[in-house]
């Protein structure tokens, strides 16, 4: 057996290989995971940061109480009078 044949290069490189693609894949997966706890994270921020603004909400209205009821607004009740029709009892004017 001669030293070149001892020695084989091509085995050592396709196992460097293998470590490097691995080494790869394992970062890939891993940045994976973590983007998706990342978003998980925000996701869930954001709908802690909702229900205590609808909390604080809810707490606001029962503090603040009812409202009074708005005025309605003034009912006109139009009737025939003796020049036509009039609002709430006002004539209309007589042009000279």
């Amino acid at each position: 057996m001669t030293q070149t044949e001892a020695f084989n290069s091509h085995g050592l490189m396709a196992a460097t290989r293998a470590v490097l693609a691995a080494l790869l894949a394992g970062a890939v997966i891993a940045l994976g995971v973590i983007l998706a706890a990342f978003l998980t994270m925000a996701a869930l921020a954001v709908a802690a940061v909702s229900l205590a603004g609808a909390g604080a909400w809810w707490l606001y209205a029962k503090v603040r109480g009812r409202r009074p009821a708005r005025r309605d607004p003034q009912v006109l009740e139009a009737h025939r009078g003796p020049h036509g029709w009039t609002v709430d009892g006002d004539q209309p004017t007589k042009s000279a």
